[in-house]
């Protein structure tokens, strides 16, 4: 009876074991996901930023093209662009100065 508990409990303790070793082995490999993970995150943001710069800078094209051309309505619509722009500067010259 004795041996009977005594193989059981081992064979508990190596089970335990085996498992302690795949939560290691799954820590380490969630770790390296993690680290992926905010890798490609940075790399999205990155890009994204660029993606947002090259926008803006498409648009400001448009706009110059549209005041460059005789059509009178890409004029209106550069000029209204203009306008929003210096408004959003405008906006954020005041929120520094709020926060001074």
């Amino acid at each position: 009876m004795e041996n009977a508990a005594l193989q059981e409990l081992q064979q508990l303790e190596n089970q335990l074991h085996i498992l302690v070793a795949k939560l290691q082995q799954l820590e380490q490999q969630n770790q390296k996901l993690e680290l992926a993970l905010a890798e490609t995150a940075a790399k999205f943001e990155k890009k994204h930023d660029m993606s947002r710069t090259w926008q803006e800078k498409y648009e400001a094209l448009k706009s110059a093209q549209g005041i460059n051309t005789g059509d009178t309505a890409a004029k209106k619509r550069a000029l209204h662009h203009i306008d929003a722009l210096i408004n959003e500067v405008d906006a954020c010259i005041a929120q520094l100065e709020i926060g001074d």
